[in-house]
Parts: C-alpha cells; sequence; structure tokens
C-alpha cells in the first residue's frame, strides 16, 4: 500500500487507507470467474420492480459506473438486465446503467442490446399506456452506443412515444442520428 506522510490529518490517513483497501477488493472480485460475478450482479440486477430498494440501486449503479476495473466480460454477463434497467428505472438509476453499458465496446454486444432494446419497446407500445419514458431512453441508449441505423429505426417506429416523453421532434431526431 501507499504511505502517506503523517503531517496529513487522521481523517486523510483513514480514507486513503480505505480507498486503497476498496480498490483492491474490487480488484479481487474482478478476476472471480464468471460465473461468480454473473451471480453477484443478476441478484442485485434482476430484483423484481416490487422489491427494489432505490437506494441500494443507485448504489450498486454508481459502483458498476465508476470503478475502471471493469473488465467487460462482467457488464456483458448481465447486459440484458442492465439494458432493462437503462430503459425502465427512475431517470438517475437509468442513467448510470447507459453510462455502464457504454462501457461494452464490441460490435456484436451493443448489436444484441439494440436487439433488447427493440424487444422491450415492442412490449410497451402493445401496453394501453405505454411508459413513454421508455422510448427516449430508448432512443438515447441507442445514440450513445453508436447504433445509428437501429437508431433510425426506432425512431421511425416510435417517434411518436418519443416526442410525448422528450418533446423531441423530427428536427432534433433527424440531428440525433446525423451525430450518430
Amino acid at each position: 500500500m501507499i504511505e502517506f506522510s503523517k503531517e496529513h490529518s487522521n481523517a486523510w490517513l483513514e480514507l486513503m487507507t480505505a480507498y486503497q483497501e476498496f480498490r483492491a477488493k474490487v480488484f479481487y472480485w474482478a478476476k472471480e470467474n464468471n460465473d461468480v460475478k454473473f451471480h453477484d450482479l443478476y441478484i442485485e440486477l434482476s430484483s423484481p420492480i416490487i422489491e427494489r430498494d432505490l437506494h441500494k440501486r443507485l448504489l450498486i449503479m454508481d459502483f458498476l459506473r465508476n470503478t475502471d476495473m471493469w473488465d467487460e466480460k462482467a457488464i456483458v454477463l448481465v447486459y440484458k438486465e442492465l439494458t432493462k434497467i437503462a430503459l425502465q428505472e427512475q431517470e438517475e438509476v437509468a442513467g448510470y446503467a447507459q453510462m455502464v453499458l457504454k462501457k461494452i465496446k464490441h460490435r456484436p454486444e451493443r448489436i444484441d442490446i439494440a436487439d433488447k432494446v427493440f424487444m422491450l419497446a415492442s412490449v410497451e407500445a402493445k401496453q394501453k399506456k405505454p411508459d413513454c419514458m421508455l422510448f427516449h431512453n430508448g432512443c438515447m441508449l441507442l445514440h450513445d452506443l453508436g447504433c445509428k441505423q437501429q437508431l433510425e429505426q426506432f425512431i421511425q417506429e416510435y417517434k411518436h412515444l418519443i416526442y410525448l416523453a422528450s418533446g423531441l421532434d423530427e428536427m432534433d431526431l433527424c440531428k440525433l442520428v446525423e451525430c450518430t
């Protein structure tokens, strides 16, 4: 561990010690086999809406978003759950999940996420009163992942619902596609 000067305050020394211990524990957990990582993450991310604890979910999402040691494999293990969270959760949690999904760099996994977005959107669109935020979040996630073709298709299919959720009109959506 890195030693700090004794001239620092006790609070600083305790903070740095705790931070170094945290990083070491994250490093060891990241080296666990994929079954262990999947099991741990799945328990936290797949809980039904009724049983969710917002503070716990925010903590887990913030942890996934801020930890730079995540290998892409750990995130790919639970991309379906993260995609669902990125579309259906409350705004802050959904935003964190979208940031975590952006850590996935490989194109095939990003295409799988786009397919999951379409699946969830088609189910929601059939509802009597669809949650329009799902369509806005789906649009933003596809944009963030750089899935231009899927974004264009998504906008064509759901532009009315996207507009209801966010007020983005056809011109705004065209600019969004161009930026992708």
